[in-house]
């Protein structure tokens, strides 16, 4: 199995991504909101890219199983049920409820590889299972950091490090890096024994604490609360 890692959110053509699975991470916050959401009984999670598609898109499903969420700048959108918080998303909001979702990076992540063989969630709250359910596809891999507005994430490369670390341990000799993933393990290791560090020093979770949200860094950072997977397929992601 080759293993790479897109350091730039820029989608790979389409006959790149055709043979392999993707898994997305934005840590901070989109895919750990996702994760934590089907963990937590949603029904299924819409990813879309503007704020304008989300309540357009909301008004043709019944208004009593349909949920907003999402964020621009960090912060909830007005008229939306969620910003983007991972612990504003309980079970007892969320159980049996289609969530339609906008984030600044993340949900723009799934349409730039939505030509992918398979599109899978990551984050660190289901690391180890994302891990384990790549090397039972068996099939090449990219590991897709959504980035910060275009630029390089650290903690998403860090994050995408980790899986790979897990799969070097339970995949052995199958397992080829490229240059990329090479560096994203290295970057994990520099980071392992305190993962929220590296939130610290990165732009995005500096700008979270500006605001008020480290509280959602501590969160985040927690490691395989949950054995959830879910896939991302024909615009929907469902649980595995």
């Amino acid at each position: 199995m080759e293993v790479d890692v897109q350091f730039l959110p820029m989608g790979p053509p389409s006959e790149f991504l055709s043979s392999r699975a993707v898994v997305v991470i934005d840590v901070l916050r989109a895919t750990s909101v996702i994760v934590h959401a089907i963990s937590r009984g949603a029904m299924e999670i819409i990813p879309v890219i503007t704020v304008d598609e989300a309540f357009r898109l909301a008004k043709t499903f019944p208004a009593e199983t349909t949920l907003l969420g999402g964020e621009r700048g960090s912060q909830k959108i007005p008229g939306f049920d969620f910003g983007n918080s991972p612990r504003e998303y309980v079970a007892e909001k969320v159980r049996g409820k289609r969530l339609i979702l906008t984030t600044t990076n993340g949900t723009r992540a799934f349409h730039a590889v939505s030509s992918a063989r398979e599109i899978l969630v990551g984050s660190f709250l289901n690391v180890g299972a994302t891990a384990r359910r790549c090397l039972e596809m068996g099939k090449d891999l990219l590991l897709f950091p959504s980035g910060d507005e275009g630029n390089f994430s650290l903690e998403d490369a860090v994050c995408g490090g980790m899986v790979i670390n897990h799969l070097i341990h339970q995949g052995g000799d199958s397992i080829h890096l490229t240059d990329s993933a090479s560096a994203a393990h290295f970057l994990y290791q520099q980071f392992k024994q305190n993962l929220i560090e590296a939130f610290h020093v990165s732009h995005h979770g500096k700008d979270l604490i500006h605001k008020g949200l480290e509280e959602d860094l501590v969160y985040c950072a927690q490691v395989d609360l949950t054995n959830v997977v879910p896939v991302f397929r024909e615009g929907v992601i469902k649980p595995a």
